[in-house]
């Protein structure tokens, strides 16, 4: 059930995106979609999106998500701080996101306006370093 919740959560690890700007910036911008996502803002996510991006779904797609996942690891209790990973050639911000009976991992990536290509839940050995 969760992986389903992955994959239709949405994707965006594969757009080429170019040089990117401070992480100071971005990761501070990946705490303000959360944000958005904790508290069930669908519209302000959807206006957030890349143009490239905004065909491919709908506001609505965003409304309930944390509800959708809480009903299957718990309530949510909290999540560390923004971190970089290159992956698949794309800078990515990257946050352990802390339920009640489980973690799971926050994934968000941007291209070179600012704009959010992606965001979704992955487990957490997903996203953590070796």
């Amino acid at each position: 059930m969760i992986k389903q919740l992955f994959c239709c959560l949405f994707m965006m690890c594969s757009l080429n995106v170019a040089a990117q700007q401070s992480t100071d910036t971005k990761a501070l911008l990946a705490e303000k979609m959360f944000g958005f996502l904790i508290e069930n803002k669908a519209d302000s996510l959807y206006e957030n999106m890349s143009e490239q991006v905004k065909p491919m779904l709908s506001a609505n797609q965003f409304q309930g998500v944390l509800q959708q996942v809480e009903a299957q690891v718990g309530k949510y209790q909290g999540h560390d701080a923004w971190e970089t990973q290159e992956i698949m050639g794309q800078t990515c911000y990257v946050s352990v996101v802390r339920f009640e009976k489980d973690q799971l991992g926050a994934l968000i990536v941007f291209d070179e306006e600012n704009k959010m290509l992606g965001i979704q839940f992955l487990p957490v050995d997903a996203i953590k370093k070796e």
